[in-house]
């Protein structure tokens, strides 16, 4: 337990954030899956979540957010515009999914892991229009490049 809690701790660790620094994890929420990460020179990062129930779809979402601290806090807040696609009723008739969306967030580090949860608004224009509010909470490890 006390192994957990030290690992969960937030740090002033900035070695995943340097331009780079690519994060491997998971979220759960909507959509649930494989959860990337990708640091740019600062504040720009890329991040994208692959997500399929096995059998019936594959979907996944791609943003570009702008990441900066909150002032005397170990949170950073995210935000930026993104892209959803993919195919859904694969053992039937597969469709193409596509929508616009944002997503807005707060994450904490701990050495080479984030914590993150976001939200994520999404219009979907295909295969019919309509607009998701999506949730997710995840964890990423990161790796240091040189």
């Amino acid at each position: 337990m006390v192994v957990l809690v030290g690992l969960l701790r937030p740090s002033p660790t900035v070695a995943q954030r340097q331009p780079g620094a690519a994060g491997i994890g998971f979220q759960v929420g909507r959509p649930g899956g494989l959860a990337l990460k990708l640091y740019r020179p600062s504040p720009i990062t890329y991040d994208a979540v692959i997500s399929t129930d096995g059998d019936d779809y594959v979907v996944s979402h791609y943003h570009r957010l702008w990441e900066r601290p909150l002032p005397n806090s170990p949170l950073h807040l995210y935000l930026g515009p993104g892209l959803m696609v993919g195919v859904g009723d694969l053992a039937r008739s597969p469709d193409l999914r596509l929508g616009l969306s944002t997503e807005a967030g707060l994450n904490f580090y701990a050495e080479r892991f984030e914590v993150f949860l976001h939200v994520t608004p999404t219009l979907r224009f295909l295969p019919s229009t309509r607009v998701t509010l999506d949730g997710n909470v995840g964890l990423r490890y990161y790796f240091r490049f040189p």
